[in-house]
């Protein structure tokens, strides 16, 4: 039970899975120094040796690590389906650790499969129950490796400074990879064969190293459940992180001005780790998480976005999907008073309204407008359970199953072999009100073979889909191919390849190995295509100067507030007849134009507005562009009609780079 690593050896222990087969583990083997002191929000260091030169000692590494600082769910009080989520080992600064946990006998070569947690970049840790290791090592024969790496403002604070450089808690996982490359053949591992595996932020963070011209040579292949690299959430801009951290600062009472960086770090350093993440959160939309990887220029050389567009990725095999209701999830946490906790919720169409604004503060009416068409059943727009599901299905489209998509469309476009799924399972022992379905999160526990431990409630059919989808992580882990397995023999179910053009997917459900293509194509071509193009073709660079209607009905892009709607029907009857008007007004302002008398200028106005209400409105607009050449109105009368078709121009989130952000 003693292994030689390149720091010293370590002493692990032997471990008794569900089923009863035993498995050897080392857990709490230390990987980085302890980001501790001078350290907080730096990039990890090596760690030093702990023998010190002495072959004699040996490293105790038998029990699970601490969790990195982080905050505590308690919103729903102890119900197990949210406390199931917060760490279960003592939380501290002192976290840089990792696990191993072997098949007996001790393989050679086995294929290595590393694991890392999700949680929105501010919570988890890989020691959670859901994630026990055992199961899956000792039934598939793999080796399976996790890391706890820092999260909140611990992890992803950034100052673009040496002290504060960002993307920390993507450096320990990379170092963290390092280290298995380094030192895993001793266990029993092969370092040319190890897959990254992971859900959520988890999911996300195992794209960016696919990405990441740092680390995307430390592995070989991917496994993403529930999350990609263009989640909206995923990334925002390096302005943006600076100031969220300089929000910290000022909440944390330090200095908190953009020429007082140095103090503001030297202030956070001394604070308490728990103040710090417990004042991490100010207001933010759903899934907006307050401190997330950045563009940094080092791990990360350009935008997602841009790397996926330029193929600026590592060229692999990769298996990924999601769940078919990702948004409920989110939605309890953001809409309280709406979906409680229990069962019998229902929405109804002004809810759902009020809740579609709300769940979409960043964007303007006509894209809000657009996104209440597209979720709604026409033929049943009142219905309650129809409006709540449509709900689940908005925020989850956007934020995981849409950009889960993309990436494996541009993933099977380059010629990579791609697997995709749809887990469409409900647990019979779900604790969540029977109308959330199959939730964000759901599938961890079968494809760590929870399922089969027999004391716990799941019923046969649950314990073979475990099995299943336990293979399928397996052998794509040994063989590149969920299908087959080490020895060359296929499963009973083929998994198709995810082609570019037929967009195949594998639905992992009980008593089902159903194909399907998408998922969501239809909505999903909303987000990506549709919404993007109705915004580009309602927007219009403004001329200088504007004429006055133009001035009218551009405005409307900016408006907020609960009538927008009615205006926008207004300004849209309003465009088309003042485009006919347009040729009378001209000839009218070339004789007032003439007038040197500001009072006949403004008694002829007063004549010419009493035949139209209109024009009065027009007045004001009219009075500052009296100065203008009359030579130029013909040139404004041939562009109008055109011009006047245009109502609205979409606003852009400051760190958003592609489409308006639900979050």
């Amino acid at each position: 039970m003693v292994v030689h690593t390149t720091k010293g050896r370590v002493r692990g222990v032997t471990l008794t899975a569900s089923t009863g087969k035993q498995v050897d583990a080392w857990l709490g083997i230390p990987y980085a120094q302890k980001p501790i002191g001078p350290l907080r929000f730096r990039h990890p260091r090596p760690p030093d040796r702990w023998d010190h030169g002495h072959d004699s000692h040996i490293l105790n590494t038998t029990q699970l690590p601490n969790s990195c600082v982080q905050i505590i769910d308690t919103l729903f009080g102890d119900f197990p389906g949210s406390t199931m989520w917060n760490p279960n080992t003592p939380v501290s600064e002192d976290c840089l650790y990792m696990n191993v946990v072997v098949p007996r006998p001790r393989p050679k070569q086995a294929a290595v499969m590393v694991w890392i947690f999700g949680g929105g970049f501010y919570s988890g840790t890989s020691t959670l129950d859901v994630y026990d290791h055992r199961t899956l090592v000792a039934e598939e024969n793999v080796i399976l490796v996790s890391m706890q790496y820092r999260v909140a403002s611990l992890g992803f604070l950034y100052f673009d400074t040496a002290e504060v450089p960002g993307n920390a808690g993507l450096f320990d996982q990379m170092m963290a990879l390092q280290w298995v490359h380094d030192n895993i053949a001793a266990f029993g591992g092969n370092p040319r064969n190890v897959t990254l595996f992971g859900e959520s932020a988890g999911a996300v963070s195992v794209s960016l190293h696919l990405l990441s011209p740092l680390s995307r040579n430390l592995f070989s292949q991917a496994i993403m459940q529930s999350g990609s690299p263009t989640a909206p959430w995923a990334i925002i801009s390096r302005d943006e992180s600076i100031l969220r951290g300089l929000r910290l600062a000022e909440a944390m009472g330090c200095p908190h001005n953009r020429s007082e960086i140095a103090e503001a770090t030297e202030c956070l350093r001394r604070m308490n780790a728990s103040d710090l993440v417990e004042n991490e959160w100010g207001t933010l939309g759903i899934c907006e998480f307050p401190f997330v990887p950045i563009v940094d220029g080092t791990f990360l050389d350009d935008h997602p976005h841009r790397s996926l567009a330029t193929k600026n990725f590592k060229k692999t095999n990769i298996l990924m999907g999601s769940n078919t209701e990702e948004g409920y999830f989110f939605i309890f946490y953001h809409l309280t008073e709406l979906f409680r906790n229990e069962e019998n919720v229902y929405v109804n169409r002004d809810e759902f309204l009020q809740a579609v604004r709300e769940l979409n503060p960043y964007v303007n009416n006509v894209a809000r407008q657009a996104i209440v068409f597209e979720y709604t059943d026409w033929l049943n727009p009142d219905d309650p359970i129809r409006n709540r599901d449509a709900l689940d299905k908005m925020v989850g489209d956007y934020q995981f199953t849409c950009n889960v998509n993309e990436l494996a469309h541009r993933y099977a476009d380059t010629g990579n072999n791609v697997y995709m799924y749809l887990f469409k399972h409900r647990s019979l022992s779900n604790p969540w009100p029977s109308w959330t379905g199959v939730m964000h999160g759901d599938e961890i526990s079968y494809v760590f073979g929870e399922p089969l431990d027999p004391n716990k409630s799941f019923q046969p059919a649950e314990i073979e889909l475990s099995r299943r989808m336990m293979r399928y992580w397996a052998n794509f882990a040994k063989t590149g191919n969920p299908s087959v397995s080490e020895d060359g023999t296929w499963t009973a179910t083929y998994w198709p390849v995810h082609t570019a053009y037929g967009r195949e997917f594998l639905t992992l459900d009980v008593n089902s190995t159903a194909t399907g293509r998408g998922p969501r194509l239809k909505q999903c071509a909303f987000w990506e295509k549709d919404l993007p193009q109705l915004l580009s073709s309602t927007s219009t660079p403004q001329p200088s100067p504007p004429p006055p209607a133009k001035d009218i009905c551009a405005s409307s892009a900016t408006l907020q507030s609960p009538g927008s709607a009615t205006l926008l029907l207004l300004l849209a009857t309003l465009c088309p007849l003042l485009a006919t008007l347009w040729p009378l007004l001209a000839t009218l302002w070339s004789s007032l134009a003439t007038l040197s008398s500001t009072s006949l200028q403004a008694s002829s106005w007063s004549l010419l507005a009493s035949s139209s209400p209109i024009l009065t409105t027009l007045w004001p607009l009219h009075a500052t562009l009296w100065p203008l050449p009359a030579s130029l109105w013909p040139l404004h009368a041939t562009l109008w009609p055109s011009l006047a078709t245009t109502l609205v121009a979409t606003h852009h989130l400051p760190h958003r780079s592609t489409m308006p952000s639900i979050y």
